[in-house]
């Protein structure tokens, strides 16, 4: 579903973001040029991931990713952000307008 530059960047945001759900990602990342595909990738084989408590209560359901991080990023020819971003409501099982 993603290519490799785009997993990079996802588990950046992941990882370096106010509130992380993912923690081990070598932190050489945050200086390294996005363009230096060679530091960049010996960086990612070096980090070890694991979730983090957030990202248990994330994963859990007991916390909202959104509500502690700042989401802006184009997917599909969309821009996702905090304040454009459809729900999931597992309960109803209906998608929740923004």
């Amino acid at each position: 579903m993603f290519d490799p530059w785009e997993l990079g960047t996802l588990l950046e945001g992941l990882a370096f973001g106010p509130a992380p759900v993912v923690a081990g990602l070598d932190s050489k990342l945050a200086t390294l040029d996005p363009d230096n595909a060679r530091s960049r990738n010996a960086a990612f084989r070096r980090s070890r991931l694991l979730l983090t408590e957030f990202g248990e209560a994330v994963l859990a359901g007991r916390e909202d990713f959104r509500r502690h991080n700042p989401i802006k990023r184009w997917w599909g020819g969309t821009l996702l952000t905090n304040e454009r971003l459809w729900r999931w409501d597992r309960q109803r099982r209906l998608l929740i307008a923004p």
